[in-house]
């Protein structure tokens, strides 16, 4: 009787780790990650250049710093588009012509070369009592005092010999380049008691009264609405295929 040996069996060969596809997968990632970094350095270093800019060409009444924000996902797609979808600019703390006053600005559509036309332009303004009282001035001797909501001013006349004071409470709207302020009551504030003023009163408070404000902004620059809450007041203004450079900035608007 014979006996058979049976063939060991046979070790299966070493299997060889395909590392290619991980090892691409990590280029990519590192590459991605560079890119973000480039994106984000580019847009850091593009707003700081945009705000120096800026202030330089700023009208020679002004006068302060201007902070620049990018927005949209890829600054380097935008910039190779040859279009920044929005801008926003933030000035807390300007002057104009020694008027405080703070604005906040967001243009849509900028495009890159600055020798062409911004599509969209929004711009709020706030002003104080004392900026307010510099812009606006109202006919003869009446000040203008910011409510809750509305607006009023004090002044006086002359009625037979005596100095009669009176108060007009108004509304106040924008539009253009005019603030017009349109009275709603009237009221003696010192004198003339003894006399019959409800003429005078009513003629007081009888006719709107309209301030241009065109030299205070760049041509092109209409305002949109003027909103008085608690002893302030806050503007809207837009333009449309605005030019954002020296010559456009500093070239103001006039009144008739």
């Amino acid at each position: 009787m014979t006996t058979e040996t049976l063939p060991a069996e046979t070790a299966p060969a070493p299997r060889r780790h395909r590392r290619w596809p991980w090892v691409l997968v990590a280029v990519l990632v590192l590459l991605a990650v560079a890119l973000v970094v480039a994106d984000i350095a580019f847009r850091a270093y593009a707003e700081g250049e945009a705000a120096t800019q800026i202030e330089e060409q700023l009208p020679e009444n002004v006068d302060g710093d201007v902070d620049v924000s990018i927005a949209g996902f890829s600054f380097l797609a935008q910039v190779a588009a040859g279009r920044l979808g929005e801008v926003t600019l933030d000035a807390p703390a300007l002057t104009v012509s020694g008027i405080p006053i703070a604005a906040h600005v967001v243009a849509t559509g900028v495009p890159t070369d600055l020798t062409k036309p911004v599509e969209d332009i929004r711009a709020s303004i706030s002003l104080d009592q004392s900026a307010v009282d510099a812009v606006v001035t109202l006919p003869g001797d009446a000040q203008l005092a910011l409510g809750d909501g509305d607006v009023s001013y004090e002044g006086s006349v002359e009625v037979l010999g005596l100095s009669v004071g009176y108060r007009v409470t108004g509304q106040v709207s924008a539009s253009g380049t005019d603030v017009v302020i349109t009275p709603q009551d009237a009221e003696l504030t010192q004198g003339g008691n003894s006399l019959d003023l409800g003429g005078l009163l009513e003629g007081v408070a009888g006719q709107p009264i309209t301030v241009c404000v065109a030299s205070y902004l760049p041509q092109g620059v209409t305002v949109d609405s003027l909103d008085v809450a608690d002893g302030g007041a806050t503007a809207t203004a837009s333009a449309r295929d605005f030019v954002v450079d020296e010559q456009s900035l500093r070239t103001l608007g006039t009144c008739s």
